[in-house]
């Protein structure tokens, strides 16, 4: 499977940067930090909008040796009336198997919404996690979950943090250096984590 969302996602990479420079101002800072970064990889990002997961992709250099990108995908609950949609018509299931989506499991505990991606990160593969859960409108960060530092404690992947602003079509992309999480507890693992992408994103000026 890994070799499948790989040609897919090559596939789509110019297509999505099509699109997203068709509608928005894209500038992407600290791209030279993606050359450091190695498979088994999680790619940490806060979360602005629902192009994030290509915004992420197209960040990255065409062919890249850390894709494909996989990513956990809600499939219960919704914030969003487009993503409702797609879901009753049957689309957004498709869309994710289709782009390397796999189940968020949210609600059946933390264990098993772990069990996937590790098992992919295992495999020397990459995972795109958004500890935030959710999508965050305004410029501040939300409260973080856990999933992203247990993934990383168990895995001993190292974490490429990125932040992402954007601002009336103008989207800034800041990547920071790979990282190995040095962390005694899931809590102070997760702080470690959100304060890399608060600094990324206090570094941003729009």
């Amino acid at each position: 499977m890994k070799h499948f969302y790989w040609l897919i996602q090559n596939i789509l990479w110019p297509f999505m940067w099509i699109f997203v420079h068709t509608f928005y101002t894209v500038e992407i800072r600290g791209r030279e930090n993606i050359k450091l970064a190695k498979s088994p990889l999680i790619i940490a990002s806060n979360h602005k909008t629902l192009l994030d997961g290509f915004l992420v992709m197209i960040s990255l250099p065409w062919f890249s040796g850390i894709l494909p990108g996989r990513y956990m995908a809600e499939e219960i609950e919704f914030n969003s009336s487009v993503l409702w949609l797609l879901n009753k018509f049957g689309l957004l299931h498709f869309f994710y198997r289709l782009t390397g989506g796999f189940p968020s499991k949210r609600g059946e505990g933390i264990e098993n919404a772990m069990k996937i991606p590790l098992e992919i990160l295992q495999n020397n593969g990459t995972i795109l996690m958004f500890p935030e859960g959710q999508l965050v409108k305004n410029d501040s960060l939300g409260i973080f979950y856990h999933g992203t530092t247990v993934l990383a404690m168990e895995s001993n992947a190292s974490i490429l943090p990125i932040a992402i602003r954007n601002k009336k079509r103008h989207i800034i992309i800041s990547i920071d250096k790979p990282f190995k999480l040095n962390a005694d507890r899931t809590e102070q693992g997760t702080t470690i984590i959100r304060e890399k992408i608060q600094k990324l994103i206090n570094k941003i000026e729009l």
